[in-house]
């Protein structure tokens, strides 16, 4: 009776430690990794699945309107420069075309900042939701 209470108890404690064998799993999108111990990495694998899916989700980037930027920052420049022509006394229509241009090329670097940092930010709250989310399920987040 008592071989077979050993038996048992070892067979119990080696199916638990096949079970939970633990190890570390790492995003490839954010870089992200965190550890786990108490499930298999099948498991493990499902759960950083359905998190990242919450995340991508959470942090869908909006969308910035680039096309007519150039156009919109040239009709601001032109106008700039009109006023600015006619109160210093040169013609208004060579100052008007260099605000212009100016504008042109102001408008679109505006726009592309502005993309940069939507880019950025959308970024920052996949991270922080997807480590949140891994977090309320009991993993820790080793980065």
């Amino acid at each position: 009776m008592r071989y077979q209470s050993l038996f048992v108890t070892a067979m119990m404690a080696w199916s638990t430690a096949s079970y939970s064998n633990g190890g570390a799993l790492v995003d490839p999108h954010s870089n992200l990794a965190f550890d786990y111990d108490n499930v298999t990495q099948d498991v493990a694998q499902a759960e950083l699945n359905e998190c990242v899916s919450i995340a991508s989700q959470a942090s869908t980037q909006p969308t910035t309107q680039t096309r007519g930027s150039g156009a919109r920052g040239a009709a601001k420049g032109a106008a700039a420069g009109a006023v600015v022509g006619s109160v210093s006394g040169n013609s208004g229509t060579d100052a008007a075309k260099t605000g212009a241009a100016i504008g042109v090329v102001g408008g679109r670097l505006s726009a592309r900042q502005e993309n940069k940092a939507n880019q950025e930010q959308a970024e920052a709250s996949y991270k922080t939701v997807l480590r949140n989310c891994m977090i309320d399920k009991h993993y820790v987040a080793l980065n």
